[in-house]
């Protein structure tokens, strides 16, 4: 791509969270079209890059959808592999942003890590400089270490809030708010930033307190599936701890 980044049309095709924050984070620095992934109505003629940003079973599917559209088409995806999008423009590639997206949920785009992949050169250079106009961090990652990370992204973003919202309902019993653990959310979160993860691991797992342990697991009786996440929980860090 001989253009200068900010001279570039994009095109951003979809209409979930990622595209919509995609789309918000772009159009104050480049030229951005928002394309509804079903009708692709009012593609622009003149698009230089498209971003297929939808589900990861609707990728290929819409990638034929608007194979040539633009010299360069690329997707959003962790987990999918850029090949996918091979054959379907003169050039193609990834760029996945590492964070989990809610519409209307403002956002610090700036702190967004851009992990980025590339046919050639050429592309991989677009990229960085198209992901460096949200970002101010921007790394090159192959398809094998996005699916990697996108495997611990899901540890450490969906199964923790899966698991507040466990925390939630055991609250909502007894007519409490999931609120007042947000204190320790954050700071669960904070000391991540002096401390490795190992070395923040606390709590009765961590200090082998079976009794405090057996006594969670008595509360959960009448919850088998809850009973159960907890202990395969509750053994795994035992376990981590005596490897530490």
């Amino acid at each position: 791509m001989n253009k200068n980044i900010t001279d570039c049309v994009v095109a951003v095709v979809g209409s979930g969270n990622v595209a919509s924050h995609l789309v918000k984070a772009l159009r104050s620095h480049i030229k951005v079209a928002e394309i509804n992934p079903r009708s692709l109505e009012n593609f622009p003629e003149n698009c230089d890059i498209a971003i297929i940003s939808v589900s990861d079973r609707a990728i290929e599917e819409v990638a034929s959808r608007i194979a040539f559209k633009a010299p360069l088409t690329v997707h959003t995806s962790g987990s999918i592999p850029a090949t996918v999008l091979q054959n379907k423009a003169d050039h193609y590639g990834v760029c996945y942003p590492m964070q989990t997206f809610t519409k209307g949920v403002d956002m610090d785009y700036s702190s967004i890590p851009f992990f980025v992949e590339g046919d050639t050169d050429q592309t991989l250079s677009a990229l960085k400089s198209l992901a460096a106009l949200i970002s101010e961090s921007v790394m090159e990652a192959d398809s094998e270490k996005r699916r990697l990370l996108h495997l611990a992204s899901v540890f450490v973003c969906n199964f923790t809030n899966h698991l507040i919202h466990i925390a939630d309902t055991l609250l909502q019993e007894k007519g409490m708010d999931y609120k007042v653990l947000l204190p320790l959310i954050r700071q669960t979160v904070n000391k991540l930033s002096s401390a490795s993860p190992a070395e923040s691991q606390t709590g009765p797992a961590a200090r082998n307190d079976l009794t405090v342990v057996n006594r969670h697991l008595e509360m959960l009786e009448d919850k088998p599936q809850l009973r159960n996440i907890y202990k395969k929980i509750t053994d795994s860090i035992i376990t981590q701890h005596e490897l530490n």
